[in-house]
């Protein structure tokens, strides 16, 4: 697994900097050796650990050990938050001293307890949110939709990252009956089915198997299905693990898209369902090819694409082609956000254009689905997991 060293780097500083801050308070006061022990052991476990995940790690292919170092990178904060804050206030005493003659008695007490609700808000990120599963309802009017396709239900869920569950098959329970309660038409997964390696995928098949859809399931790849986020000895290593998660997907009863299109028929009207391969944030990982997913499909007919990355929406769809309906995922929404009214705000905005549900352009709609799984960090703040409902209906 990978860790790159900018990552490192910020880690050892996170950790170096309030540790020499509490280590020369700590003789300041002449504390006694065993606080000077304690205060020792989370700054030599993390640093041994980051230094080990770092250059010990770079060919372990064993999907546990990342979901135990996720678990660990969620205690390093929880555990270093809060000692920056602290930073924070005893800097700000120090300047309201300067500038008042006298310290702020407000300021410890509010340091507690902006440092609890942290402590708090992350907990439940981990061990609450992520199963609180959220059915988002859309409805889309799209000119042009056959009489036939009026009403189409597809539901969408994305980025699933089977490898974070650590099989605990029972998680996906709940998610198969929100699905199967919705009576959809055709039932679309797109992208990151596991976080880097085909064994995520083992045990899975009999949950996978119980979702329904009355037509289709199709699924696409996503970045993280390629093993691109480790070191592989040889390249047939990594291509075979690749092949064995496309195994898997199509196993779990998906059709995969992998830069080809299937077309759905009712009567005479037709529905052109595309799927391509990762758009990728550089050439190097960029295995989308849009033009060979179209070949064969007719100006005329409506077309839904599949596409993990929402920003090939901008590079290669809106304005560029007739396709009228992209459903993308990828973003997560960060696993982070506050929403007011239906307006969603994420620091997920800072990296993407488009991070959460519906956006239009000139009669082009992009829906970006959050996703169910989590991948970094073990916890969802204020983003719920989430499976979408898309209702299509004809415009008049």
């Amino acid at each position: 697994m990978k860790m790159y060293t900018l990552v490192l780097i910020v880690f050892l500083l996170i950790i170096i900097v309030p540790d020499l801050f509490f280590y020369r308070h700590l003789k300041d006061r002449k504390a006694k050796p065993i606080f000077f022990f304690l205060h020792l052991i989370p700054t030599v476990f993390f640093t041994i650990l980051f230094l080990y995940i770092k250059f010990g790690l770079e060919h372990a292919h064993n999907f546990r050990i990342v979901v135990w170092i996720m678990w660990l990178y969620f205690f390093f904060f929880i555990i270093y938050i809060p000692k920056v804050v602290h930073i924070i206030f005893y800097a700000l005493q120090k300047l309201y001293v300067k500038r008042k003659g006298k310290e702020n008695s407000y300021y410890p007490v509010v340091r507690v307890l902006i440092s609890l609700s942290i402590i708090m808000t992350m907990l439940a990120g981990a061990y609450i949110t992520p199963r609180r599963f959220e059915l988002t309802k859309t409805e889309i009017a799209i000119a042009g939709l056959p009489r036939e396709f009026d009403g189409l239900r597809i539901i969408q869920i994305s980025d699933l990252h089977l490898g974070s569950w650590n099989n605990k098959y029972s998680k996906l329970v709940p998610i198969i009956n929100i699905v199967n309660a919705q009576n959809a038409d055709i039932l679309v997964f797109t992208g990151d089915m596991v976080n880097n390696y085909a064994e995520e995928a083992d045990g899975w098949q009999p949950y996978f198997l119980q979702l329904r859809a009355k037509s289709a399931k199709f699924a696409i790849l996503g970045n993280h299905d390629y093993g691109d986020y480790t070191e592989w000895r040889t390249s047939a290593e990594r291509n075979n693990n690749k092949l064995e998660i496309q195994k898997a997907i199509r196993g779990f009863g998906f059709r995969l898209l992998n830069n080809d299109h299937i077309v759905l028929k009712k009567d005479t009207s037709i529905l052109d369902i595309i799927g391509v391969e990762n758009w990728g944030k550089s050439e190097k990982w960029r295995y989308s090819n849009l033009k060979k997913a179209l070949s064969g499909c007719k100006p005329e007919e409506i077309k839904i694409l599949l596409a993990h990355d929402p920003n090939e929406w901008d590079a290669e769809v809106k304005d560029k082609t007739n396709i009228v309906l992209t459903l993308s995922g990828h973003t997560h929404a960060a696993q982070l956000g506050l929403k007011v009214g239906h307006k969603l705000f994420s620091p997920a905005a800072f990296v993407f254009k488009h991070y959460a549900g519906l956006y239009s352009e000139n009669n082009q709609y992009l829906y970006v689905n959050r996703g169910i799984g989590y991948i970094g960090l073990p916890m969802q703040i204020g983003v719920r997991p989430e499976i979408s409902l898309i209702v299509l209906k004809s415009k008049p």
